[in-house]
């Protein structure tokens, strides 16, 4: 980090020159963010304004994820808890990446959920946060925003809120459900026309999966979203 921070390197040069080694660059990191006008939310802010500025087009694609972030030995840290299929001590990590059509990313969101933190709401107000904040970062006028997850953000109310911001999102189900017409959303989505449908071996983790496909001439669909 040090070695790539050019701030740091900045700080490294003003040193003699039997000095500037990695040592010395970790050294002046350390003094760097041990300075009191330095905080963590202020360079991350800096970072998702920053890389926002390279995206272009008039749709940016938003992924969200949740991912674990084990500590395993861990016993005191703050607001630590039991987190992923292992349920191993730990934090959750959720973020928001912009990727535009040409494949520039930028980060809109950060945030490391800590479930045994005092005044911890819920995870759907955490992931609630994350859209809007997302979208304060990476959106603008005249810019769409398609929100793209994985399953475990299957949720009406993260349906809503997006809609209802005017804006887009692809996610995979979780489960079936009635829609309002009273049809099922696994009956809607299977009489879809398909220009064509087939089967692909996927590997999954460990092992491998079968998926079913279809192209409707303009898109590839499968396994509960679209493919572009």
């Amino acid at each position: 980090m040090a070695a790539g921070s050019a701030r740091v390197s900045e700080m490294v040069a003003t040193l003699p020159s039997h000095l500037q080694h990695p040592f010395h660059q970790a050294k002046a990191l350390y003094r760097f963010l041990a300075n009191p006008r330095v905080g963590a939310e202020a360079l991350l802010e800096r970072v998702c304004r920053e890389s926002a500025l390279a995206l272009e087009g008039e749709e940016v694609l938003v992924f969200l994820d949740l991912s674990p972030v084990r500590k395993p030995h861990a016993r005191a840290l703050e607001g630590i808890a039991r987190v992923g299929r292992k349920r191993e001590a730990g934090y959750e990590l959720l973020t928001a990446l912009g990727m535009d059509a040409r494949g520039r990313l930028a980060l809109g969101y950060a945030h490391l959920v800590a479930y045994g933190e005092r005044g911890f709401a819920s995870l759907p107000r955490e992931v609630e946060r994350a859209i809007a904040g997302a979208r304060g970062v990476l959106g603008g006028e005249g810019r769409r925003l398609v929100y793209v997850a994985d399953r475990g953000f299957d949720d009406g109310k993260v349906f809503g809120q997006v809609l209802g911001l005017g804006e887009g999102f692809v996610v995979r189900v979780y489960r079936d459900r009635r829609l309002r017409e009273g049809d099922s959303l696994r009956e809607v989505a299977s009489s879809l026309p398909l220009c064509w449908r087939g089967q692909v071996e996927m590997r999954v983790g460990a092992g491998t999966g079968v998926w079913s496909l279809g192209w409707d001439g303009g898109r590839w669909r499968g396994g509960g979203f679209i493919w572009w």
